[in-house]
């Protein structure tokens, strides 16, 4: 039984320490069998430990006291182009599509595909200017305090402007 408990607490801290993380990720990091792990998933979904945000290919895992909001942004923030986006954003109020595309290094159609779930999941809006689209992070303080608390990775890799604003807000 101390061996079941200690299994529940590996996983609900590993998915503390990585909000968003997932499935594959988990076994690898705690060395459990598809099967071990997915019954303790099961479980733990079940008494409301956790709570999971499955898509078609990926299921991602969060401790049931973050929001959906901040469930969203920290989902993007695991994947690298939705990453480069809203770091290059945070270091610029507003830019237009082809400024995001030079800044995060990715292809056109990957920055489209992305920015445009960006826009959906609300994080990101944009306006029209002289009929182009400038984009901005809608609620920069909470996308900078989640990056803070869950990605402090990025600061540490991010140029020394994205820290001086971090370090501001």
């Amino acid at each position: 039984m101390a061996n079941m408990e200690s299994r529940e607490e590996l996983i609900i801290s590993e998915i503390k320490k990585n909000p968003g993380i997932r499935f594959r990720e988990v076994m690898e990091k705690i060395g459990l069998s598809n099967g071990v792990l997915s019954y303790y998933i099961r479980k733990l979904e079940t008494n409301g430990t956790i709570k999971t945000q499955r898509t078609t290919r990926v299921s991602r895992f969060f401790v049931n006291d973050m929001t959906e909001d901040e469930s969203k942004v920290v989902s993007r923030l695991r994947q690298t182009t939705p990453k480069a986006i809203l770091v290059t954003l945070l270091e610029n109020d507003r830019l237009e599509f082809q400024e995001i595309v030079s800044n995060a290094g990715k292809a056109s159609a990957t920055v489209s595909f992305y920015l445009s779930k960006l826009v959906a999941d609300e994080i990101v809006s944009y306006k029209k200017v002289d009929m182009k689209k400038q984009y901005f992070i809608v609620e920069k303080q909470r996308i900078a305090n989640l990056i803070t608390e869950y990605h402090p990775d990025v600061i540490e890799s991010a140029s020394d402007n994205l820290a001086d604003i971090m370090s501001s807000l």
